[in-house]
């Protein structure tokens, strides 16, 4: 009961504490008129009896602030009463809140935004049951140390059969293909895959059911956008006939809206339990899989590298050089890019301290001003700490405010970075702001709270009493060690934005290098048509399947504004290429244990070499004559010739590799060196005519040269392909668009770290003009008293420009030596140039140095224009 009464009182005191004042007061004015009465009858007088009374309690006040005490609620009161008088403050000072919510609003929006997008790909698990059992199984070459994305087929049936680590194990291939439902032919994300696919990834369908057993080359699953789109709903999918080449495939199943494995995947057609090529140097096959229950990863690794060991001493001639590894799906599937998001998210951390220091700087300059405030505070009684806790609960508000502002700021910056991501970023759609993103703007607003606000507090509760309660005493009690930190604060700003604006110039000036590279062939004004139609396995289907793109090629030249056109089988910067290893006649042989060159496999109509823009050095171009009948002829590029012909003509050797057979092709022409992507250097390239290997022309990409914008052309000449032949499935984009695609990751890191590297530069200075401005105002006697004794304009000006001078070149150095120890993290991503570029360098710090200079000439301007009688007179 006495229990309950407390809690009842403590309740009361709490939130009726007007009347529970007054009970007290009430109750102690008792117990001192009866002990009065006590003493009067003891013979004292009235007015010593209440004197003696009130001594005998130790004083009225003392005793309700130990009776307070009692109640634990003065600590809450003393909060609120903070708060209260912290809105107050910063309301009055409409300037600085405005300034100091902004920066802070900027740096934990940007840094909350990055952190949602590595939080969704890096630290969020895959959505799939147990998804961390979900592994990628990989060739690993030991040459080079490095993983390849598939395996071979021989290899696929040992990891799955003998090593006993896997309960469910899958391979898939495919890409965009043409696919046939509903009366209606396109391009559509298909892949082959064999019966325990969804069985890897634990996901039920929405609808119908996923793959048996007899479901072998007969049934298929789609995505529930694919239903809808299709069928307008899943469950009338169900039964429904898609066709890919001349296959029918029944749905059986329709999988949830969320599942794209891999990525834009919307059709999955089930392919024989057993791989057609058992080749263990033909590495077809990408392959997931899921750990059985109960098995570490670590185990099953081990085991993994066991099974490799036992294979290669019994395949040496093929698997003396490799191994198999498993990699987590999600390590996978993030690849390169966990270094991108990485480096952004310590570069926006960088641009936080940098609003940290910033708004810290602001609030030492404040606490200057309210010297006298924090006095008087301490000359009636409040001690350091309480000082120390009302500078802290203002700061506290301003996190909070610049914490809700930079919410705001987060959800737009997120949306944007999804826009400017790479279009292959996996699970970019599981991109945005959720309550791990909230509890970390949350934690984020208090650390800036933290870092900002403690030291400034510390700073302005260490106060001279007697000093600024003077009528002349300084405004600036606290003012010499506060001038000190603010200088080593500003420096620091000018130090963190170099290593961010040295770490966007290499960046950038690496971008630009890989833009500008020589590709060996024209990318511009170039339309690019991504085409299937159905083909057989027979060869005389395939051939006719040629003889149409080839009059679907004549049928596009004819549209006005065309000026060339040709299929290819191998786009550079595309899909659909293959490479492998080559044998030149009389040099090479295909036996167990040769090293064989190796190069990249395209195959293409004739003209190709002219649309693109690749120069024929010598020898002929493929003509109309190279048929499958005809004998079988080949063009090298110069790097080819390179390689295997230094010292000898290539023109007229026979040559052959196993892209669909051993036929030796005769060498008729050597054209210019290509890159297939912007960042490798040209690779040895076999050309082959695709008349002559029918069996890979089912689909691919025809390139359009055109004198107009290539998208002008577009209907027009996606009009002319329905009416010539209305059952090809049809994409079109243009090749600057996949060129923009292969360097988007780049552009991305660039862009973005550019950026971040600006707004630091514009913080740091924003922060170097309000000291100087402070330094300048602090120094106006002084100034006055030298311009009264002859010193002119310039020669203060010079004062205050050279501290500037000073400052920028202390934050310059610091920032060029964290420069240099942090260079390593940019070597992997650079092209063309050193990740210590002295060019950017040299330009970021003379721009730094300008740039300091320029923040400062406002204050020096202002402090060579005073009038020194006027600052004598005051």
């Amino acid at each position: 009961m006495r229990l309950l009464d407390a809690l009842l009182l403590r309740l009361r005191s709490l939130f009726r504490g007007t009347r529970v004042e007054h009970d007290l007061e009430d109750e102690l004015r008792f117990h001192v008129e009866a002990h009065a009465e006590e003493l009067v009858a003891k013979g004292l007088s009235p007015e010593q009896a209440r004197t003696a009374a009130l001594r005998a309690f130790g004083g009225v006040e003392q005793v309700k602030e130990s009776v307070r005490d009692t109640w634990h609620v003065r600590a809450i009161r003393d909060l609120m009463q903070d708060l209260r008088y912290g809105v107050r403050v910063l309301a009055k000072a409409p300037a600085f809140t405005t300034v100091a919510v902004l920066t802070l609003a900027l740096g934990i929006g940007a840094t909350t935004a990055i952190f949602s997008v590595v939080d969704s790909l890096l630290l969020k698990p895959l959505r799939y049951p147990d998804a961390n059992r979900i592994v990628r199984v990989l060739t690993h070459f030991n040459e080079t140390n490095r993983d390849g994305q598939n395996v071979s087929g021989g290899d696929l049936v040992d990891a799955r059969d003998s090593s006993g680590v896997f309960s469910a194990f899958s391979w898939f291939y495919g890409d965009e293909i043409g696919v046939r439902a509903s009366g209606r032919s396109e391009l559509v994300g298909t892949w082959f895959v064999n019966t325990a696919f969804f069985d890897v990834f634990g996901v039920k369908p929405v609808a119908g059911r996923t793959f048996r057993e007899d479901d072998v080359q007969k049934a298929g699953v789609i995505s529930y956008g694919y239903a809808i789109d299709h069928y307008g709903s899943a469950a009338a999918a169900l039964g429904k006939v898609v066709s890919i080449d001349t296959r029918p495939y029944e749905v059986v199943g329709v999988m949830p809206p969320a599942f794209h494995f891999p990525q834009r995947a919307e059709v999955w057609v089930t392919e024989p339990p057993q791989p057609t090529n058992l080749n263990r140097t033909g590495h077809n096959y990408p392959v997931v899989a899921r750990i059985r229950p109960g098995l570490p990863l670590e185990t099953a690794k081990a085991t993994m590298a066991s099974l490799s060991r036992r294979i290669s001493t019994d395949h040496p001639d093929t698997n003396g050089k490799k191994g198999m590894v498993i990699v987590p799906l999600q390590e996978r599937m993030v690849g390169n890019m966990r270094s991108t998001l990485y480096l952004l998210l310590g570069a926006v951390g960088v641009l936080f301290l940098i609003a940290c220091a910033n708004v810290a700087n602001l609030l030492l300059a404040r606490a200057t001003v309210r010297t006298r405030e924090m006095a008087l505070r301490a000359a009636l009684g409040a001690d350091r700490w309480r000082i120390i806790r009302q500078l802290t609960v203002e700061s506290l508000l301003l996190g909070a405010i610049g914490g809700a502002l930079g919410l705001v700021l987060s959800y737009l910056g997120t949306g944007l970075l999804v826009r400017v991501a790479p279009s292959d970023l996996p699970r970019l759609d599981e991109v945005h702001v959720d309550l791990t993103v909230l509890a970390f703007a949350a934690i984020a607003a208090v650390a800036a709270s933290l870092l900002f606000g403690l030291v400034p507090a510390w700073h302005a509760s260490r106060v001279n009493l007697r000093d600024p309660l003077t009528e002349g005493g300084s405004k600036g009690a606290v003012a010499g060690g506060s001038t000190r930190l603010r200088t080593a604060l500003a420096v620091a700003e000018i130090g963190l934005a170099v290593v961010l604006a040295i770490g966007g110039g290499v960046l950038f000036r690496s971008f630009m290098a890989l833009s500008a590279v020589e590709l060996g062939y024209r990318t511009s004004d170039v339309l690019v048509i991504q085409a299937n139609l159905p083909s057989t396995e027979d060869v005389k289907d395939q051939s006719r399947v040629v003889a149409r793109y080839e009059q679907l090629i004549r049928t596009i030249a004819s549209v006005p504004g065309v000026q060339a056109a040709a299929a290819t089988v191998g786009l550079p910067m595309g899909a659909l290429g293959s490479n492998g290893s080559f044998a030149v006649e009389g040099k090479h042989t295909f036996a167990p244990g040769q090293d064989m060159p190796y190069g990249n496999f395209r195959l293409t109509t004739p003209g190709y070499f002219a649309t693109i823009g690749t120069p024929l050095r010598r020898g002929r171009d493929f003509t109309a004559a190279d048929t499958y009948e005809s004998p079988f002829v080949a063009i090298i590029s110069e790097a080819l010739a390179r390689q295997v012909f230094p010292n000898e003509d290539p023109l007229g050797h026979r040559i052959q590799c196993g892209l669909d057979s051993l036929n030796y092709m005769t060498i008729v022409g050597i054209v210019g060196d290509i890159r297939d992507e912007p960042g490798t250097p040209p690779a040895s390239e076999l050309y082959m005519p695709l008349a002559q290997h029918p069996g890979r022309g089912a689909l691919v990409q025809i390139v359009v040269r055109t004198a107009v914008p290539p998208a002008t052309l577009t209907g027009t000449i996606d009009a002319r392909i329905r009416q010539a032949d209305g059952e090809v499935a049809t994409k079109f984009t243009t090749f600057d668009h996949i060129a923009a695609d292969a360097i988007a990751t780049p552009r991305f890191r660039a862009t973005l770290v550019g950026t971040f590297a600006g707004l630091a530069l514009l913080l740091a200075m924003v922060g170097v003009y309000g000291l100087l401005t402070y330094l300048t105002a602090q120094r106006m006697p002084e100034l006055g008293v030298r311009m009264a004794l002859g010193a002119g304009p310039g020669s203060v000006m010079s004062l205050v420009l050279g501290r500037a001078a000073v400052m920028g070149g202390v934050g310059l150095a610091v920032g060029l030596v964290l420069s240099l120890l942090s260079s390593r993290l940019l070597t992997t991503m650079v092209f063309g140039l050193s990740a210590v570029d002295w060019t950017t360098y040299a330009v970021v710090g003379s721009a730094v140095l300008i740039v300091t200079l320029l923040a400062a000439f406002v204050p020096a301007w202002r402090a060579s224009r005073i009038d020194p009688l006027t600052v004598l007179r005051n």
